[in-house]
Formats: structure tokens, C-alpha cells, sequence
């Protein structure tokens, strides 16, 4: 007996087809594939019965000639949950780089979790994101200080008893905490697995997948089976589904079968395939400035006679990057499919749902959840976002953030990463000493004079200037072509000069927000103090904030500036009323008036940063951007620094160093 199955999914019309095909059934006739007929008793042979009508015979028998992914040394696991992401969930480059946990090859997972007891409190979390298959970077760490003291002893205010109760992980999770593996988005367009490195901790909607017996070999073939379109398959026939939109739990993964590869020489293939496939991706995100891979941007790399020369170079390495990655996909599709013993073209996924999910980046950010959202680069490569990259890069050169010489040929380009390699504190491209931190002083020789204390001033007077800095930069890379390099820049982004993009906040400004934004997190690194009509602003570095920051900006800046202005305003009084009344004279008061604004404009700011300056609040990076910038609110254009002063005021994140702070200065309501 077998029952009738007719998909329509693809059909616009479906009236019209359900019609047609009801008539060919009839007929005898050939049904275009849209006809299924299947005895019901074969669904058992999946678990659950599913109504994986589409499948053929051969792929159905798998799930009882193969073991289940979990079994022969393979498990999955859920992660960790933290309740409160805001309090305990950071982006990697707003943290301390001392405090994050790292290691090398060799370190163990309880070396790993021994950091956390010495004042490495931040460890990389992976937390699910985008579909990337074979390699995603982990933009967030977690706070598991003390082997995650805080989170576990953290009380529940709605229940009552210790939060501990709440957070057990099921099973062993945690014991697999530090260890290498592979992760997913629990919520994504396409199943799309990716390496997770040693040291890191894996979330509930990033759960992970391990191995035992030679490790890496491991993890990179079940990397290549994993991202098949055979694997997709049977994914779908497990939860009944043809749909791409899937919510991928670990029980589903689990029950994949899967073949034993050990010894089978299609093996090695997987492996060298999949590891091939996550160079490619990796070697594109090294010109991301927050990947972990980030070395240079790509117009620094690629520097040609114009902007649209080097953006021609890195468009079509990019182009033959997506060839070979679609290669390399089609034939890890292949070796998988010969590993389960199923032709590749057998039992195809319908016309409508591709056998594979697209390539990272090509509109596949499926999540039902912002929080598993993460910001799309794919327009990254036109020549005005490249640009957008560009400039940033110039003031984190002038504030020694970026080492230069890795643009200018100074030093050699880093090897790609190992992607199940401990992640590094500081990426490739960040100006490190020995220790492999930051350094505020540059080693001799350095080729750019940088911002010690991380300030940088809109004053075309100072030396200090944001628009002299970045120029400087630009004449390393291009030299006498600089100048027209930078006029080149201003025409793409459709402004008169640099310092129409500095200065104006939906500018620069606003494009550094968003591409250091992750997973809800929004962490600028870059934060620009402005007075009211724009006419004077400062812009300080995260990394370089002390308690004595504000006052430095305000001796060695603002009130120099001030002084200036002021002296401007009062030899133009003075020569002004040495002149005969006509249009001389009415022209100099006309400049006297606009000079009188701009003295008062640049009073009113020292006025409200001494106010916060006075405050003394020491800034703490573990609570994060928002909570540092927030008492800045007035003079920084943008609204999230306002909104998360009201909260501070008004006592909601108790557990933050300045909240703390204000707490014992009787600010807080």
C-alpha cells in the first residue's frame, strides 16, 4: 500500500499544478516531479517517522545501516546560557586584551580554565551568528572568570533561589568547555558548521560537536561531511521538512548518520577539502578590522595608482575566492556522498532548495532571533565601502592601534591562522610588544608618529589633528600619489574633504558604530566628543581611557583651543574698531560675530567635559563601551550613550564598576 504525496512549494500557481498533477497520476503519465508515492511503513525507518516523503529508498535505509553522529567517540552538546548577555557577554575588541583567556598548541583545557582563577576573566564565546560554513570568527567573549563564578552564583530575581539551580548545563557540557570542536547557528538559513577553537566556550545557540582520536584529522572531516548537501538531506528528512529555515537542536544532529572514516581513503579528502575551504574564508577576513584573522585592509594592501585600481585587484580576488570556494563545496558534495554510498545524483534536493546552502555572505542570514544576527560585509567590496574601510584604518595607525608597517611592506604578511588554534588576544595587524599585547610606545625606527595617550582633535591648528593623522597615513602608503589618493576618496563618499566626513556624525561616525557592532553588542572603539555646532570635536580610543584622560584632553586641547579662539576674537575686536564705518567694517563685525559663536561653542564644551571630568569616574573596560561612554552623553552624537545614562541614573546595572562609582557620589536615584 503507498500513499500519494504531491509538493507544490516551488509552484506559483499551486491550484493550477495541484490540478495537472492530479490528472497525470490518473493518466499514468510522468508527474515533473511533483508526484511522490511511498509506503507509509517506510517513514520508520527514520527516527520519529518522519514524513520524509521526497527520499528515496536507498538514502532512507541509512539511518539503520549507519551508526548515529553520536556514538564511535563522537558526542554533541548544548552550551551555555547565560540569561543575561548584557552583564556577562562582551565583543572581543572592547575587553582588556590581558584579561582574555589564550594559550598555544599545546595547552589543556584545564590550563585553559586555570587562566580564569589568574585574571583572565573573558573567554572566546561561540554563539551561533550567520551562516558560515567551515570557518565563522567568534566576536564575543563571556565573563568566565573563576570557571564561570559570577554567572553560576548570580541570583535569580524572579525565582528566588541561586541562579546556579538554573544555569546546570545538562550532562558533562562544561567538561567540554576549552576543547576544539565544531559549532553551528541553532537558527540559520542552511546548516552550516564551523571550526570552534581550543579555549573557547560554546552557548546554547552555538552548540558544539567533538571528537576523539587524532583530533584536528577528525574535526576537519567531519567538517567536510557535515557542510554536504547529503548531510543536509538527511537533516531534513529527520525533522520532515524540505524548508531551509530550520532550527537545528542537538538531538537532530545526533541522529545523523554517519559513516565510519578512518581508515577509508575518501577520508583525507574531506579533511584537506574542508581545510582548504576555511583558508579561503579566513584570507578574506583579514581585511576585516574586527576578525581575529585582520591584518590590513584591502585598499592598503592592494595600493595602486587610483582607489579604483586596487578596488578592480581585490574585486576579482575575490571573485576567483568564491570560485574556488564553490569548487571546493561541489567536491566535498561528492567524496560525501561517496562516503554514505550514495550517487551524487541520486535523490536530489528539489530544484527550489539547493543542495547546499550559499556561500557565506550571499544573503543567507536566516535567524528568528536578533540576538543571532550578525552585520553583513557582503556590500564590503564596492568602492566607497572599501573607502569607508580605508579611513578608519588611518586613525587606528595614528593612535597605535594598527601596526603600519604591515601595510607599508615593513614587515611581512602573518601566516593564516589555524582555525582550532587558541585565538590571540590582539589580531595580526594590532601594534604588539614582546608580550603580544598593545604597547603604547612604538619601537625605534617606527616609521608614524602616533597618539600616546589615544587622542585625536578636529583642529586643523593642532598637530594632533584627525585629518593631518590620517594624511600622514596616506602619504606612508602612497607618497607623492597621496593627495590625490585622498581626493579620490572624498569623490566616493560624495564629500568636499576629509574633514566633512570626520566631522559629520551620520558620516564616519555612524559607519564605525555598525561595523563594530555584533550580536546586539554595540562597542565603537573610536568615540568622538563634539561641541554643539560641530565646529570642535576630540575623538578617544577605548584603549587608551585612564581617570586622567578627560583632564589630559582638556589641558592639552580644549583649553588651548580655547585660549586661541578667544585671542582670535579679541584682535579682531580690537581691529575692528579701528575701522570707518562701511562695508570693511561690516565685514569684519560679520567675522567678529561668527568668531564670538564659535569662542562661546567651544566654552560650553570644556564647561560640560570639566563637569565629567569632575565626576572622576575611573573608566573599567569589563563593563563594556556602553556603560563607559554613557556620562559623555551630552557631547557625544549618539543616542544610545543618553539611553544608558537614564538606566545608570536610575540604578538598573548595579553589578557595573560605574554604576559603582556613581553610587558613592550619590548620583544614582
Amino acid at each position: 500500500m503507498t500513499a500519494v504525496f504531491i509538493r507544490l512549494l516551488a509552484e506559483e500557481d499551486k491550484g493550477a499544478a495541484l490540478e495537472r498533477a492530479i490528472q497525470t497520476v490518473r493518466a499514468g503519465g510522468p508527474d515533473g516531479g511533483l508526484v511522490y508515492q511511498v509506503d507509509p511503513t517506510a517513514f520508520g525507518e527514520i527516527p520519529g517517522s518522519p514524513f520524509a516523503y521526497w527520499a528515496s529508498e536507498r538514502v532512507r535505509r541509512l539511518f539503520g545501516e549507519l551508526p548515529r553522529f553520536e556514538s564511535d567517540g563522537r558526542t554533541v552538546k548544548q552550551g551555555l546560557a547565560t540569561a543575561d548577555d548584557f552583564r556577562f557577554v562582551r565583543a572581543w575588541w572592547e575587553v582588556p586584551p590581558q584579561k582574555v583567556v589564550t594559550g598555544g598548541p599545546e595547552t589543556t583545557p584545564a590550563e585553559f580554565r586555570q587562566q580564569t582563577f589568574e585574571g583572565k576573566k573573558w573567554v572566546p564565546f561561540a554563539k551561533g551568528g550567520a551562516y558560515s560554513p567551515y570557518y565563522a570568527d567568534l566576536h564575543l567573549v563571556v565573563n568566565w572568570e573563576r570557571d564561570g563564578e559570577e554567572i553560576k552564583n548570580r541570583i535569580n530575581p524572579e525565582s528566588g533561589p541561586p541562579y546556579s539551580n538554573v544555569w546546570q548545563l545538562k550532562g558533562t557540557e562544561a567538561n567540554y568547555f576549552f576543547r576544539p570542536g565544531l559549532t553551528w547557528p541553532l537558527r540559520t538559513n542552511g546548516l552550516s558548521f564551523r571550526a570552534m577553537p581550543a579555549g573557547a566556550v560554546f552557548g546554547h545557540k552555538g552548540p558544539a560537536a567533538f571528537s576523539n582520536g587524532d583530533l584536528k584529522r577528525q574535526l576537519w572531516i567531519l567538517s567536510g561531511l557535515l557542510n554536504s548537501g547529503i548531510v543536509n538531506e538527511l537533516v531534513r528528512m529527520l525533522v520532515g521538512r524540505v524548508a531551509l529555515a530550520q532550527a537545528f537542536e542537538v538531538g537532530l544532529i545526533q541522529s545523523v548518520p554517519t559513516p565510519t572514516l578512518d581508515r577509508d581513503p575518501v577520508a583525507g579528502e574531506l579533511a584537506r577539502l574542508a581545510s582548504a575551504a576555511a583558508s579561503e574564508q579566513i584570507a578574506g577576513d583579514a581585511g576585516e578590522e574586527t576578525s581575529h584573522a585582520f591584518w590590513v585592509v584591502g585598499l592598503a594592501r592592494a595600493a595602486g595608482a587610483q582607489l579604483l585600481d586596487a578596488y578592480s585587484l581585490l574585486r576579482s580576488e575575490h571573485g576567483r575566492s568564491l570560485d574556488q570556494l564553490y569548487e571546493l563545496r561541489a567536491d566535498l558534495d561528492i567524496r560525501s556522498a561517496t562516503a554514505y554510498g550514495v550517487p551524487i545524483v541520486e535523490d536530489p534536493v528539489p530544484q527550489e532548495l539547493a543542495p547546499t546552502a550559499p556561500i557565506a555572505g550571499e544573503n543567507a542570514d536566516f535567524s528568528d532571533d536578533d540576538d543571532d544576527e550578525e552585520v553583513s560585509t557582503e556590500g564590503d567590496l564596492q568602492p566607497a565601502p572599501l573607502v569607508k574601510q580605508l579611513l578608519p584604518y588611518g586613525v587606528g595607525c595614528a593612535v597605535g592601534r594598527w601596526d603600519v608597517r604591515l601595510a607599508t611592506g615593513g614587515l611581512e604578511p602573518p601566516p593564516l591562522p589555524d582555525p582550532f588554534a587558541p585565538l590571540p588576544t590582539c589580531s595580526p595587524g594590532m601594534l604588539t610588544g614582546p608580550a603580544g599585547l598593545p604597547v603604547r610606545e612604538p619601537p625605534t625606527g617606527y616609521p608614524l608618529n602616533i597618539t600616546r595617550d589615544g587622542i585625536l582633535v578636529d583642529d586643523l591648528d593642532h598637530p594632533d589633528d584627525v585629518v593631518a593623522r590620517v594624511r600622514a597615513v596616506l602619504d606612508l602608503l602612497w607618497r607623492e600619489r597621496a593627495a590625490a589618493i585622498e581626493s579620490e576618496a572624498c569623490e566616493l563618499l560624495g564629500v568636499q574633504e576629509l574633514r566633512e566626513y570626520f566631522r559629520n556624525p551620520r558620516l564616519f561616525f555612524d559607519d564605525h558604530i555598525k561595523r563594530y557592532s555584533r550580536s546586539r553588542r554595540k562597542a565603537p572603539i573610536y568615540w568622538l566628543l563634539q561641541s554643539s555646532k560641530r565646529s570642535y570635536g576630540l575623538w578617544l580610543y577605548l584603549h587608551r581611557l585612564d581617570a586622567d584622560t578627560l583632564f589630559k584632553a582638556l589641558e592639552r586641547y580644549v583649553g588651548p583651543k580655547l585660549a586661541l579662539e578667544t585671542q582670535r576674537a579679541n584682535d579682531l575686536r580690537t581691529s575692528t574698531g579701528t575701522l570707518p564705518q562701511g562695508p570693511n567694517r561690516r565685514q569684519r563685525e560679520r567675522e567678529l560675530e561668527r568668531q564670538e559663536a564659535l569662542v562661546s561653542e567651544i566654552a560650553d564644551f570644556k564647561a560640560e567635559l570639566e563637569r565629567v571630568a569632575r565626576l572622576g569616574l575611573a573608566p573599567d573596560l569589563d563593563d563594556g563601551v556602553v556603560l563607559n561612554i554613557a556620562p559623555l552623553y551630552k557631547l557625544v552624537p549618539w543616542r544610545e550613550a543618553e539611553k544608558y545614562w537614564k538606566e545608570l541614573i536610575a540604578g538598573k546595572y548595579p553589578w557595573a564598576s560605574i554604576a559603582k562609582q556613581l553610587r558613592a557620589k550619590g548620583l544614582v536615584r
